[in-house]
């Protein structure tokens, strides 16, 4: 899974926290952009794929929360 190749990523370069930090910011970012009518992120091309990131981010947090 793409996203979660990027916070592996983020997780061995900056660490648990600094991932955790960067998962929640993009989070907000992304879900203002989708719920923002001028960002292209809200347009039929590009809405399902941030919202899926969107959805992936939170299943992270929240295996982390409970493991």
């Amino acid at each position: 899974m793409k996203e979660d190749q990027r916070i592996a990523f983020l997780v061995t370069r900056d660490g648990m926290t600094a991932a955790v930090t960067w998962v929640r910011r993009t989070m907000i970012i992304y879900r203002s952009a989708v719920l923002a009518k001028s960002h292209y992120a809200s347009g039929q091309l590009y809405r399902r794929e941030f919202i899926e990131a969107y959805c992936a981010f939170k299943k992270w947090l929240e295996t982390r929360s409970t493991g």
